[in-house]
C-alpha cells in the first residue's frame, strides 16, 4: 500500500508543472486560479491506480480562503493529502500513526468549510 501511495504522489507532484503553477518564494501555494480545475487531474490520475479500502475520495474544501481537494482512501494509517487548486500539495490532513497527517496544517480539521464530494472510486 505505501508503493501506490509513494507511486501516485510522484505521478501528482509532476503535474504540478504541468498546472501551470510555481511555489512563492516562501513556499506557499499561490492564491487565485491556475487556469484550469485540479480535481480533474487528480481523479483521472487516481482511476489509474489499483482500487483502495476503503475506496479513495475526492472532497473539497475551502481551506485559508482557496479551493483545495483533499484525497482520502486506503489503510487508516494513510495520509491524506490536502491539495490546492494548482496540484501543489498543501499537506498531508489526516492519517498516519495517530490521525493527524504531517502536522503542516494542524488547523485543517477545525478550519476547512463548505466541503463537497466530489468523487467516489466506484469500483
Amino acid at each position: 500500500m505505501n508503493r501506490f501511495f509513494l507511486s501516485l504522489m510522484a505521478g501528482l507532484l509532476l503535474l504540478t508543472g504541468v498546472a501551470g503553477c510555481s511555489a512563492t518564494t516562501d513556499d506557499v501555494a499561490p492564491q487565485g486560479n491556475c487556469g484550469g480545475n485540479f480535481s480533474l487531474t487528480l481523479i483521472e490520475q487516481l482511476k489509474q491506480k489499483p482500487r483502495q479500502t476503503p475506496a479513495a475520495e475526492v472532497i473539497q474544501y475551502t481551506y485559508q480562503g482557496r479551493t483545495t481537494y483533499l484525497v482520502t482512501g486506503g489503510s487508516p494509517a494513510a495520509l491524506s493529502y490536502l491539495f490546492d487548486n494548482c496540484g501543489n500539495v498543501i499537506c498531508a490532513a489526516g492519517g498516519g500513526a495517530n490521525n493527524d497527517g504531517d502536522g503542516r496544517c494542524p488547523d485543517f480539521a477545525t478550519t476547512a468549510t463548505n466541503p463537497v464530494l466530489i468523487w467516489r472510486d466506484p469500483r
